[in-house]
């Protein structure tokens, strides 16, 4: 708006010296107007264009030839100052010549003023050779103010990538602090527990043999009075045992770290041949049993794998249904022939037809009230474990084997 403002103040002068000069607008003073509006109009919304620097130069050529025409070279300055300086280094030299081409009819104008005599053409060529000079100025200004305009911009663009980038940043490492004390808190946890298991707990599982052993010595000496002193000490370790067995199970199933634990157990066997495993997991939490049970499971799939069969790959999935939580164990392995023998020497018990490790993982799954399908799948062996989720207000504490 500015750019269009300056040059209709210039259009302006220039009308009313060309009708103070003739006293009336002439057909080429209005020719002359018509260009300046077209070069105005199209430097405004295509400026640097071809079509604007043509113009520009044609309004310039045009006041070579037509007198009148030299009343609009202050539009023509303003559009060659402004145009040619947003223009490009590649371009640079084609738009030299309009910036500076304004220059020639207005030297054109001063040298066939010099024999005039009339002070009136003389003070019209003076304002209008201050007027195009002014008009340079302003488009030069202009110009200016466009590029500090579209610097500002860019900034301010940087500035809101950088901002971006930083929120970006400082959540990341938010989340990592948040991980680094979740696992430290975990970990703590079951270093007490631990601590808690092999101290406080086999000293409470000694007293209780010593007062088992009393309470039998007294009732051999017919000491009935001390026996039962002696039971209701067992009682009362024994119940004291329980507390510690139950707090010990808390504090270990709060330090369970599903995710850690699945990722742990999906590497065990790393090292042991060339077995490439590819785990998805789609379990963000779950509990410490069903944590346990699965990778238990995995420990006992990859371990088969990698003893029985020529699996190279394998693909475990864990899936997180409403209802329920899944773990399949994929390989693309046969079982090896040769040490069918071998396998059904080592793994198999009397009198069935199931291996060891794969009646853990059933009798895992089921004291969970899941299931679990072991056997040939796709050219390959399957581990599928399902286990149901507890009803809302529960909690899964079905006992598990080999707990405490």
């Amino acid at each position: 708006m500015k750019r269009l403002l300056f040059q209709a103040v210039f259009l302006a002068m220039g009308m009313i010296m060309g009708v103070y000069a003739s006293g009336d607008v002439g057909l080429d003073l209005m020719c002359g107007a018509l260009v300046a509006v077209c070069c105005a109009a199209v430097g405004e919304y295509a400026s640097g264009s071809w079509l604007a620097m043509t113009l520009i130069v044609m309004l310039d050529c045009g006041a070579c030839l037509v007198p009148a025409w030299y009343l609009m070279l202050p539009i023509a300055a303003f559009n060659a100052a402004s145009s040619s300086a947003g223009v490009d280094g590649s371009r640079f030299l084609q738009a030299l010549v309009p910036r500076w081409l304004w220059l020639l009819p207005m030297t054109i104008v001063i040298f066939c003023s010099i024999g005039s005599h009339v002070p009136s053409d003389l003070s019209i060529i003076i304002l209008m050779v201050l007027q195009t000079v002014l008009g340079f100025a302003a488009g030069l200004l202009c110009a200016r103010c466009a590029n500090l305009a579209r610097e500002v911009r860019r900034l301010q663009d940087s500035r809101r990538d950088q901002i971006r980038r930083l929120r970006s940043q400082i959540a990341e490492n938010d989340e990592d602090r948040a991980l680094a004390v979740r696992t430290a808190t975990l970990a703590e946890r079951t270093r007490i527990a631990r601590e808690i298991h092999d101290n406080v707990g086999h000293m409470l599982t000694r007293a209780i043999m010593q007062t088992e052993a009393a309470h039998v010595v007294a009732q051999v000496a017919g000491q009935e009075q001390s026996a039962q002193r002696f039971c209701e000490i067992h009682d009362t370790v024994s119940e004291a045992m329980t507390l510690v067995r139950k707090a010990v199970h808390d504090l270990k199933d709060e330090g369970t770290d599903f995710a850690s634990q699945i990722e742990t157990a999906a590497h065990s066997m790393d090292g042991a041949g060339p077995l490439r495993v590819r785990l998805v997991n789609g379990i963000d939490s779950a509990p410490a049993a069903v944590s346990r049970c699965f990778a238990t499971a995995i420990r006992e799939a990859l371990n088969n794998t990698v003893k029985h069969s020529q699996a190279r790959n394998v693909s475990i999935t864990l899936r997180d249904f409403p209802a329920l939580w899944q773990l399949c164990v994929q390989d693309d392995g046969t079982v090896r022939r040769s040490s069918a023998e071998a396998v059904a020497m080592q793994f198999i018990r009397p009198n069935d037809s199931t291996g060891i490790g794969i009646s853990d993982i059933e009798e895992r799954a089921r004291a969970l009230g899941g299931s679990a399908i072991c056997g040939p799948y796709h050219e390959g062996w399957r581990v599928f474990v399902s286990i149901p989720k507890p009803a809302s207000g529960s909690e899964t504490t079905q006992p598990e084997k080999g707990a405490h």
